[in-house]
């Protein structure tokens, strides 16, 4: 058979010498210059949108708030190895016959502005209200059952009342990037009586955001090439003096957090507008700081003033100072959530808490009524009751239409005072001191454990 086919294989052979020859006398030939005009038309596009985008991150550095430095990690997130297997089961605690201390923190975080990018530490100070600096900030928005126009009755004006936005209606703020600058006497630049310093430090807040035209293209080049998307900055003093808040033209006024209505101060005028149109808000938007002379106070499961020696407090929490949840729940959580389309993995910064711990089994968390973390001690008040905002990807702000919310309502409804068909996660605390300090790493002691049972708002 070979020697039958061998004779057409040589014709087809000779045929593709001859023509392949003829095709390649057809192509003019590249000169030196044609070939390196070409190779530069090729890189120097992205050469120039990287130097572009370099020269626009160095104002931004040269801008940064004078006399302070940025909280956060210097390394990667301590969450990076959340998915490893061996954070999915309990172990035991440490006791005196056991040298091994298991039950550790193992991630700490803090969001400046309520529902934005949070700001994982090593380190922090827990006060009355919280982590320090913790959702101080919200973002508001001003709604009315009716239109305004100018010749509205100032009766029916008035009706118009700023709420409180979350991730709940507008998932997009998880893409609120934000960095908490904080005076810091050992910076260069720090004067005692500078602008930024006098004001406690500064937030410096970004969003995904493109700008129209060339230079928006060649912004968005040079973001690429370093693995990052172009945005907008913009910055508000972390807690304004009364001259600073006078010289901005800063007010007060009231807003609504869930039931409650407190005078916050109104930092409005700071908001680029591009943010309200990239979040898809339609109403007037408002950002909020809380009034340290008008906190929030703690009642329901909270212990009381004459318990602690201090009345609790919030700033923009939804309910309690504190959060914690523990990794062994989440894996657990994920482990029972079906193989839906989009189901993601469940990381546990979908749920926001202050305090991620590892150690204990799955949800043995529920029971406990008092523990110590490192040299503190806080009251464990409440189950964490959930609603649908875990749905949410913390890192692309897209939510998924059922998961995890649909899992834990399918088993997690534990506690008859959150009502039916609602799934807990997580504890609620409050710091049994005015003022204490964590850092990853510190152990983890029960001290107390008991019945828990819900409070609604």
């Amino acid at each position: 058979m070979s020697s039958l086919i061998q004779p057409y294989r040589d014709v087809v052979d000779e045929y593709y010498k001859i023509y392949s020859q003829q095709l390649l006398d057809q192509i003019p030939e590249i000169s030196t210059t044609t070939y390196v005009l070409t190779i530069l038309a090729i890189c120097i596009p992205p050469i120039i949108a990287l130097i572009i985008y370099e020269n626009e991150q160095a104002k931004l550095r040269a801008e940064e708030p004078k006399g302070c430095r940025k909280l956060g990690l210097k390394i990667e997130s301590n969450l990076l190895n959340e998915f490893d297997k061996k954070f999915s089961e309990g172990r035991p605690p440490s006791t005196e016959e056991t040298s091994a201390e298991w039950w550790r923190l193992k991630s700490l975080w803090i969001y400046p502005v309520k529902s934005c990018k949070g700001v994982e530490l090593n380190r922090g100070t827990i006060i009355s209200t919280g982590m320090e600096y913790d959702r101080q900030f919200t973002f508001a928005q001003l709604k009315s059952p009716f239109p305004v126009s100018a010749n509205t009755p100032d009766k029916e004006k008035a009706a118009h009342k700023w709420e409180f936005i979350t991730q709940r209606q507008f998932p997009l703020l998880a893409r609120v990037r934000t960095e908490m600058w904080v005076p810091d006497q050992s910076v260069e630049s720090y004067v005692a009586h500078g602008e930024d310093v006098e004001s406690g430090g500064v937030i410096i807040m970004s969003f995904p955001y493109q700008e129209k035209g060339w230079r928006g293209t060649v912004a968005k080049w040079g973001a690429s090439v370093m693995g990052k998307v172009p945005e907008k900055h913009f910055r508000v003093p972390f807690d304004p003096s009364p001259v600073q808040i006078e010289k901005a033209g800063y007010s007060y006024e009231n807003m609504t957090i869930w039931k409650e209505t407190v005078s916050a101060l109104n930092l409005e005028i700071e908001i680029p507008e591009e943010l309200r149109y990239y979040l898809g808000i339609s109403n007037k938007l408002g950002l909020f700081r809380i009034d340290n002379s008008k906190l929030r106070e703690v009642h329901r499961n909270a212990p009381t003033k004459a318990e602690l020696g201090y009345q609790p407090v919030t700033g923009f929490q939804d309910a309690y100072p504190l959060h914690l949840i523990n990794l062994a729940s989440v894996r657990d959580v994920e482990r029972k959530m079906p193989a839906v389309k989009g189901a993601p993995r469940l990381s546990a910064a979908r749920f926001r808490a202050n305090l991620i711990i590892t150690g204990p089994d799955a949800y043995l968390e529920d029971s406990w009524r008092k523990i110590k973390i490192g040299y503190y001690v806080y009251d464990v008040s409440a189950r964490t009751a959930r609603c649908k905002m875990p749905n949410v990807d913390q890192v692309t702000g897209e939510r998924h239409p059922t998961e995890p919310d649909r899992t834990l309502r399918s088993f997690r409804d534990i506690d008859e005072g959150t009502g039916p068909n609602i799934g807990c996660l997580g504890m609620q605390m409050v710091p049994v001191a005015r003022e204490s300090a964590v850092r990853v790493g510190d152990e983890i002691t029960v001290l107390e454990v008991g019945e828990h049972h819900y409070i609604k708002q």
